[in-house]
């Protein structure tokens, strides 16, 4: 009977001190994880999706308008929507310029460089 019990509690130290060594290791993302499961229930999952979601959209919003930023000077002509479905034929003038002649140079270098190494 003592056996039993003394390694019932032998056990149960040893997974208690595991525990006590995951929570140490991961910290706080333990907690985080918590709290985000917490959010789901709490919410639901639509509206946790959709923070998400809106985030990302601001953060691709905030890549284009530094996209067009960088482009100011250049002939880039973005038309609307509405122009686009009447004669999609225009979308061949927009043409980021700086950003192709950008792209153009980084191959040329990266084709040299690729080059240089095979020959050596």
């Amino acid at each position: 009977m003592l056996v039993k019990l003394k390694n019932i509690i032998a056990k149960g130290v040893w997974q208690s001190l595991t525990l006590v060594i995951v929570f140490f290791i991961a910290g706080p993302e333990i907690m985080l994880g918590l709290e985000m499961m917490a959010l789901v229930e709490f919410l639901g999952a639509s509206t946790f999706v959709l923070v998400y979601t809106s985030g990302m959209k601001l953060f691709i919003f905030k890549l284009i308008n530094k996209f067009k930023h960088f482009e100011r000077y250049s002939m880039l002509f973005l038309p609307p929507l509405s122009v686009l479905k009447k004669m999609p034929s225009i979308v061949i003038h927009a043409i980021p310029e700086r950003t192709l002649v950008l792209l153009f140079l980084g191959s040329l270098v990266t084709v040299m460089l690729l080059n240089y190494r095979l020959f050596i």
